[in-house]
């Protein structure tokens, strides 16, 4: 696995402390078997939905694997009363 922007793995530190090691596995795995995964927006986006630790990441990297637009929409956007969604974070810049 190629080696990931620092406001990546610092964020990942913060969201996954003792379970660094397990997530930095699930991540490469993913990267390997789904070259189109590896990008600092969708990995930051992934990164940010995750709430719940490991499962939480799994889930969302499986997500992502079956479409990253998904992933994208759910970190990036926001809906408020069946409005249109409202883009309110942009993970094409660092998570700083």
């Amino acid at each position: 696995m190629r080696e990931l922007p620092k406001d990546i793995t610092d964020e990942m530190k913060i969201r996954f402390d003792s379970d660094l090691i397990s997530a930095n596995k699930i991540l490469a795995k993913y990267l390997t078997e789904n070259d189109y995964l590896n990008s600092d927006r969708i990995i930051r986006c992934v990164v940010y939905l995750t709430q719940n630790g490991i499962e939480s990441f799994e889930k969302n990297l499986i997500l992502a694997k079956t479409d990253p637009r998904d992933v994208i929409l759910w970190a990036e956007y926001e809906r408020g009363n069946g409005a249109e969604p409202k883009r309110v974070r942009d993970f094409n810049k660092t998570f700083q």
